[in-house]
C-alpha cells in the first residue's frame, strides 16, 4: 500500500513579515515532507525579484506549476510593486499542466481561476489535482457559482481515477457553497473520510481569538463509473505553529490528507 501526502495552503501574498514567514512556512513544509501541495496567493513580483512557489519548489525539492492570477500592485518591503497572486502546485512526482479556467466573476473580483495539473504517481496511475480559490466577498450566490463550476469541470475530467480539489474556498465545511460543490461533483470531504479532528480551522487570526474557522478543503472525487471512492488517512491541521517571534507561516493553517493507492 501506498500513501500520497496531498496538502492544501493559502501562502498570504506578501502580506505579513513574508521574509520570515516564508522562511518558517519552507521549514514547517520540510517537516511534513508532503508528497503535493496546492497553493493559493502565490505572491510573484518580477520587479520585487519574489516568487513564493519557486522558493518553496527549491528550498523543497519538488517541481513547481504556476498559474498568474489578480495581477494588482501591492506593497511589498514598503514599496508598490507590479504583482501576481496565483495558483501553484508543488509535487514529489512528474506534474504537468492541464488546463486553466476563469471562475465565474463580479465586477470588484476578478482574474479567480481554477488550475488543474496532472501527476504521475508510482505504479503509472494519475492523479488529477484541482487548485482554486473561490472569492472573498460576502457574495453566497457567486461562491455557489463558483463551487458549481469547479465540480463540474473537474468531474468532466473522466479519465482519471483519482481527482482531488484542493483550496481555500471562503466556505465552511456546512454551508451552501461547501454542500454545492459536494452534490455537483459529487464529492466527498478528504478530512472527514481520514478521520481528522474535529472542530477543524484553518483561520489564524480566528484560531487566537478562540474560534474554530475552517474554510481550506480537500475533496475527492468518485472513481470513474462508480459509486466508490478512493480511501484516505491520516488527516491533520498542520502549519499552525508560531516561531518564537509569534509569526505563523500564513494566515491560514495547512490542511492535510494522505490518499492510499492499492
Amino acid at each position: 500500500m501506498k500513501t500520497i501526502r496531498i496538502l492544501t495552503i493559502n501562502t498570504w501574498k506578501c502580506d505579513g513579515n513574508y521574509d520570515k514567514r516564508l522562511i518558517l512556512l519552507s521549514a514547517q513544509l520540510k517537516a511534513l515532507q508532503p508528497d503535493v501541495i496546492a497553493c493559493q496567493e502565490c505572491f510573484v513580483s518580477e520587479e520585487a525579484g519574489a516568487d513564493t512557489l519557486h522558493f518553496l519548489a527549491k528550498e523543497l525539492t519538488m517541481q513547481a506549476i504556476f498559474l498568474p492570477a489578480r495581477f494588482r500592485k501591492r506593497i511589498f518591503r514598503e514599496n508598490w510593486v507590479n504583482s501576481f497572486s496565483g495558483l501553484g502546485i508543488l509535487s514529489r512526482y512528474p506534474v504537468m499542466p492541464v488546463q486553466s479556467y476563469a471562475l465565474p466573476e463580479v465586477p470588484g473580483d476578478d482574474e479567480r481561476k481554477l488550475q488543474l495539473a496532472e501527476i504521475t504517481l508510482p505504479g503509472d496511475d494519475n492523479l488529477l489535482i484541482a487548485n482554486t480559490h473561490l472569492t472573498h466577498l460576502r457574495n453566497v450566490e457567486l461562491r455557489c457559482k463558483q463551487a458549481a463550476f469547479v465540480a463540474e469541470i473537474t468531474s468532466s475530467f473522466a479519465h482519471y481515477n483519482y481527482r482531488v480539489i484542493c483550496g481555500d474556498m471562503n466556505a465552511e465545511g456546512n454551508s451552501s457553497e461547501i454542500k454545492t460543490l459536494k452534490s455537483t461533483a459529487p464529492a466527498i470531504d478528504c478530512y472527514a473520510a481520514g478521520k481528522g479532528a474535529e472542530p477543524r480551522y484553518s483561520q489564524a487570526e480566528a484560531y487566537d481569538r478562540g474560534i474554530r474557522i475552517c474554510v481550506d478543503h480537500l475533496f475527492a472525487l468518485p472513481f470513474p463509473g462508480t459509486g466508490s471512492y478512493p480511501k484516505f488517512v491520516n488527516s491533520t491541521i498542520v502549519l499552525n505553529s508560531k516561531d518564537e517571534n509569534g509569526i505563523y507561516p500564513s494566515d491560514h493553517f495547512g490542511i492535510t490528507t494522505s490518499l492510499v493507492i492499492d
